[in-house]
């Protein structure tokens, strides 16, 4: 497996880990308020955009290169 194929495959992986802590993260509070917040889910469709592209990088990348 080519290198850079590897690299986009390992950090979909980590944009992908990323995601789902951003995803299930909660905040027991918001200020004075007793309330169960998720502040971080905002994000989460933004990481796994990234881990969608860095994924089809790397399988394009490794299909190009199984081509020649």
């Amino acid at each position: 497996m080519k290198r850079s194929a590897l690299a986009c495959i390992v950090l979909s992986v980590i944009f992908l880990a990323v995601a789902l802590f951003s995803y299930f993260y909660e905040s027991r509070s918001t200020g004075l308020l007793p309330i169960i917040t998720y502040p971080l889910r905002d994000y989460t469709v933004v990481f796994t955009i990234i881990c969608v592209v860095l994924t089809s990088c790397g399988i394009f990348i490794q299909k190009r290169r199984e081509k020649r």
